[in-house]
């Protein structure tokens, strides 16, 4: 690179501080420039803390045996951007005497294409001093320029003067959270050497795709109905400007959302989303990724009554499942009083007397979905009569009378009489329902008529029925 060129670059850099960057990916960003402060007394690189980079860098010399120093004569000048404050010196008074300077602590992890620049002052118009720039690694010092071809653009014999050195590039080994660059003056020669400015540029690194290794999830895939659904999509990071969309329907369809997670999407109806990037260098017209939603509607169950709703003995009535809208395949369970009734599991269920009570049915598809209907309560209907059966009987039959009580397991007393007034039977029984059942068995009892009678307490009567025993 010729010296124009330089002083061109020079000029764009000007006196720009640490960590500015870029808003294209693709241009050069100055990661630091340096332009060594102005000291107030000739200080050692060791010793000195008016850097421009004070605090955000650290300085040294570079491990050498000799310290460069910070002095404000001969301030550079004659290029763009000269700072015109205080520069390195490197004596050559000893042919022994090697100096060192180093900046350090640099952090160029997310950058590639690094390259090096600095300006520096000739001090003899014959000679070049032996002179070297350095790079650590991580682990070691490595050279990257030690040879005036490698080093400067001018001859030899070009006048004493500031002059910028030519640009050197770092290789890939140097991207790194760590960086040191350390300029030297090494041993043999008595030639001195001023620098400044020191500019390190680089290409910030592209970090991020359109979508890797990329999987799709729904909080919930299988709903018995509608449901509210968490999206989410994982991958490694996207290209700066990009971001996820999602859509449904099909990709680029109706929009959903954007983000890598999306919550409370309400799905009525088995659904299909569908995400991908979009923005920055991933444009927007990339296929999709996609995760479906499967919901199962759920039929609304009801219970109808074919038949009356208030029973007397001997009188019952059929219960209904019905399912809006209609559906096949339908597993149903009943229950009375909120317990399973064992074996019904038909559409239909058939209630006796002894049966009474609050009756619900749910119903549970091919897909494991189920509801539930609103109770359907079946009581008993009020009465005066005795009520016998099997009437005529060859022996057993059952003795029922209404109550109306609202808590049970209260006695009552069967009186049974043969036709001649004889006391042929009688016996207490537990009232557990408004017709509970009083069982009696004549299968040793001679044929006739005989009369029953019912009481609360021995000797009443409150209700009277005739049997045929035959």
């Amino acid at each position: 690179m010729n010296s124009f060129n330089h002083l061109s670059r020079f000029m764009l850099i000007g006196l720009v501080s640490v960590l500015l960057f870029a808003t294209s990916a693709q241009a050069q960003t100055i990661i630091f420039s340096e332009s060594m402060g102005v000291p107030s007394a000739t200080t050692l690189v060791t010793a000195y803390t008016g850097w421009q980079n004070a605090g955000a860098l650290t300085f040294s010399n570079g491990g050498q045996a000799a310290s460069a120093d910070v002095r404000t004569t001969n301030a550079s000048s004659n290029y763009p951007g000269s700072s015109g404050g205080g520069n390195v010196f490197y004596t050559g008074t000893s042919s022994t005497n090697a100096g060192g300077f180093s900046i350090e602590g640099i952090n160029v992890a997310a950058f590639r294409n690094l390259t090096l620049d600095f300006a520096y002052r000739k001090e003899s118009s014959s000679a070049f001093p032996n002179f070297s720039v350095d790079y650590w690694n991580g682990t070691a010092w490595v050279n990257l320029a030690n040879t005036a071809a490698a080093l400067f653009n001018e001859a030899a014999n070009a006048p004493v003067g500031w002059y910028p050195a030519k640009t050197i590039t770092l290789p890939a080994a140097a991207q790194i959270n760590g960086l040191r660059l350390r300029f030297v003056r090494n041993t043999g020669g008595t030639v001195t050497i001023r620098i400044d400015d020191v500019v390190l540029t680089g290409t910030p690194a592209v970090v991020g795709s359109c979508g890797t290794n990329v999987s799709v999830s729904s909080s919930v895939t299988a709903s018995c109905g509608p449901a509210s659904v968490n999206l989410s999509v994982a991958s490694g990071p996207l290209v700066p400007g990009a971001s996820w969309v999602w859509y449904s329907r099909s990709c680029g369809g109706t929009r959903v959302g954007t983000g890598a997670t999306i919550t409370g999407v309400a799905v009525n109806a088995t659904t299909s989303f569908f995400v991908r990037s979009e923005g920055g260098s991933c444009g927007t017209t990339r296929p999709c990724e996609t995760v479906t939603v499967s919901v199962t509607p759920i039929p609304v169950m009801s219970v109808e009554v074919l038949g009356d709703t208030s029973l007397i003995p001997g009188k019952t009535t059929t219960l209904i499942a019905t399912a809006t809208p209609a559906s096949t395949g339908l597993v149903y369970t009943w229950r009375k009083d909120g317990v399973v009734v064992n074996g019904a599991t038909g559409s239909s269920i058939t209630i006796g007397i002894d049966a009474l009570g609050t009756y619900t049915v749910s119903a549970l598809t091919a897909t494991g979905c189920s509801a539930s209907s609103p109770g359907r309560r079946i009581t008993a209907a009020a009465s005066e009569q005795a009520w016998i059966s099997p009437n005529p009987t060859n022996g057993p039959f059952k003795v029922r009378y209404y109550s109306a009580a609202t808590a049970f397991n209260f006695q009552r007393i069967l009186y049974i009489y043969d036709q001649q007034g004889r006391l042929a039977f009688s016996r207490n029984y537990p009232i557990t329902g408004p017709y509970s059942s009083m069982d009696v068995d004549f299968s040793g009892m001679g044929k006739g008529t005989y009369y029953v009678f019912i009481g609360k307490t021995v000797g009443e009567r409150i209700a009277v029925g005739k049997l045929i025993l035959q």
